[in-house]
């Protein structure tokens, strides 16, 4: 983690990139899990560390997922930012490392978040997706924690 923490910084000094507003990097923090489908709920991992780059709305992002494997995402964000503090988006795309739940090497992926930009530069997108493609018999909703940060 501290080595991606460099390479974000270090990336962010060049003076080729610092105006390119578009190049952002993504940090996946947490998830939470709600409404057990079952009496038998697993317990999942609740911590996401990962990294990831998006360029003019296109990313992709490796992180630990929910059952402790290491997932991708890849996506097209689609952003309205109405007021300079907030905002909302909506990433489409496909994420892997569910296979064993779900029996595809890919799912599809629609994840709506809300965007709180207390600076210049960093945001944090709040999202929640649906998982009953994924995973039926455990949780029907997951609420997701990411950063990101705008060269």
């Amino acid at each position: 983690m501290k080595k991606a923490f460099a390479t974000i910084f270090a990336l962010a000094s060049l003076p080729v990139l610092s105006y390119a507003s578009e190049f952002r990097a993504t940090l996946p923090m947490a998830s939470k899990h709600y409404d057990c489908a079952s009496e038998q709920c697993l317990k999942l991992n609740e911590s996401n560390p990962g990294f990831g780059v998006e360029y003019a709305g296109f990313g992709i992002v490796g992180y630990k997922n929910s059952y402790s494997r290491q997932s991708f995402v890849f996506y097209k964000a689609f952003e309205y930012d109405p007021y300079d503090y907030f905002g909302f988006g909506i990433r489409l795309g496909g994420v892997t490392g569910y296979e064993e739940e779900s029996g595809l090497p890919v799912m599809p992926l629609a994840h709506p978040y809300l965007r709180l930009l207390p600076f210049d530069g960093l945001s944090f997108n709040l999202g929640a997706a649906p998982v009953g493609l994924i995973d039926t018999k455990n949780y029907n909703l997951v609420v997701t924690l990411d950063s990101q940060i705008t060269f």
